[in-house]
């Protein structure tokens, strides 16, 4: 008999809840309705204990609708929001949407805004995940300081969805102690909560920029998680203060590398002097990426770092070397020029050619005879940077060359012919005709070539006197050449 009781005892709970029905109701009893509150909050209120679900729904919606008024119904919202008993309502487009007599308080509490902070965080850590789903719901939706602790105890919660709303939460908190607490969920199992702690530490980070907070932001450098460094150096670039670049300085020797790339980057932004040595040190760095950024950086904050630089171009490895040479061609500071003509004869034929093409950068008239002396270097690169480098350097460069086609080494011959065609410098005409007679055919070909390049009509006749020359590779670009003349 008991069974049969038993059973049928169940067999009405399941029907109750398949209408709708049940005996859900806030935690306070309805005797402590307060009694000086208006009727129709007051009548809101008793309809929270109603037996039918949707009847409950519709009184928290209207609750919800009163705003301050219906505060005194705080309490009485927050009793039943483990309530989730299913509810079909009608929006006001007229459709059908589901939700529950649990949702539709949190709802209210949110209208309702601060007041209703301090009685939500008294449920923040109750045994229903309901409630704690529903509670932390709502404060994503009312920011407030003072759930910033509870928020973070629940940052370990079990269930995912009290995880993603808590970190959330604390994002539109910005508040700086919880930095460190949303880091744990960085590696949650769960990649929209930790694309959510990103984000939240995003904003946590951006506020305390905002708020000009340099020391938080500093101190938040040393954080364990290198996602956090990097997001707080990004921040620290735009900012103006005589520490960031201290600090920035030493982050440079982070074991991850992607701080240690926007360390250098930032340093860069900020070109405070102060980092030039940390920077010129990270030029050794073991990754390719952080040595350019540095070496970029170096470049950016310029004359400073001339003295510092000069040291690299006699380190021991060779890429250093090359590197600095080239920062150096980027600053243009004739401090270097004497330096880089000593580079000239490096072992490196890369650091050669990074120290040619500084010097015709400089464009210091001090460094034309050395560059003439690496037109016969054995490099032909470094050989074809020099004439670059000469051209680069102007009218002082285009004399020197010009004065070259008669040297007795060949290479600087033919190199100095083929400069002398890149400037289109006028000057160069009669003596690159005169170049035509000379003994070598290469010479004669890189003559033919740079009066071709300089399109000047009294080469004409010289050039169809080089088609009978006794170098078929001579008379080929000398026909070649004069086909080009016909067509301007």
């Amino acid at each position: 008999m008991n069974t049969i009781k038993k059973n049928f005892m169940l067999i009405i709970t399941i029907v109750l809840i398949v209408k709708g029905h049940c005996y859900a109701q806030p935690k306070i009893q309805a005797e402590r309705i307060p009694l000086n509150i208006s009727a129709e909050v007051k009548g809101q209120i008793e309809f929270l204990y109603s037996q039918d679900p949707e009847v409950r729904s519709k009184a928290a919606m209207k609750l919800g609708g009163m705003g301050t008024s219906a505060i005194p119904a705080i309490p009485f919202l927050v009793g039943m929001l483990d309530d989730e008993h299913p509810v079909l309502l009608r929006t006001e487009k007229k459709a059908v949407e589901p939700t529950s007599p649990g949702k539709e308080a949190t709802i209210a509490l949110v209208k309702m805004g601060k007041p209703a902070v301090e009685p939500l965080i008294t449920v923040l850590g109750d045994k229903n995940v309901t409630v704690r789903r529903n509670v932390t719901e709502a404060l994503r939706r009312i920011p407030d300081g003072r759930a910033v602790g509870p928020l973070i105890a629940l940052l370990k919660d079990d269930d995912a969805t009290v995880r993603y709303n808590a970190v959330v939460a604390l994002g539109e908190i910005k508040d700086p102690r919880a930095l460190d607490p949303v880091c744990v969920l960085l590696k949650d199992k769960k990649s929209k909560i930790q694309q959510a702690s990103r984000e939240a530490l995003q904003k946590i980070i951006a506020n305390m920029k905002d708020n000009q907070a340099v020391d938080l932001l500093l101190d938040a450098l040393k954080s364990k998680e290198a996602v956090v460094r990097q997001m707080v150096i990004k921040v620290l670039q735009d900012m103006r203060d005589s520490r960031i670049a201290e600090t920035l300085s030493t982050v440079l020797s982070d074991e991850d590398v992607n701080v240690r790339k926007n360390a250098a980057e930032a340093l860069g932004k900020i070109k405070d002097s102060r980092a030039v040595q940390p920077l010129v040190l990270a030029l050794k760095d073991e990754d390719t990426d952080v040595r350019d950024i540095a070496a970029k950086a170096l470049r950016e904050i310029g004359t400073p770092a001339l003295q510092s630089l000069i040291p690299s171009l006699k380190d021991e490895n060779a890429a250093v070397r090359s590197k600095a040479a080239w920062i150096l061609g980027e600053i243009r500071d004739t401090g270097a020029t004497a330096p880089l003509i000593g580079a000239l004869k490096d072992e490196s034929w890369i650091v050669r050619s990074e120290a040619v093409k500084a010097l015709g950068k400089i464009r210091d008239p001090h460094a034309i005879e050395p560059i003439i002396n690496t037109l016969k270097d054995k490099n032909m690169n470094v050989r074809e940077c020099a004439s670059k480098a000469l051209t680069d350097i102007g009218a002082s460069g285009v004399e020197r060359l010009i004065f070259a086609l008669k040297d007795e080494d060949i290479h600087i011959r033919s190199s100095a012919a083929s400069a002398l065609g890149e400037t289109g410098d006028g000057r160069a005409v009669v003596p690159l005709i005169e170049a035509l007679r000379d003994e070598s055919w290469i010479v004669r070909s890189e003559a033919v070539k740079a009066l071709g390049k300089i399109g000047d009509a009294r080469a004409l006749e010289p050039l169809k006197d080089a088609m009978n020359d006794r170098d078929a590779s001579v008379r080929a670009i000398a026909a070649e050449v004069l086909q080009n003349f016909k067509s301007r």
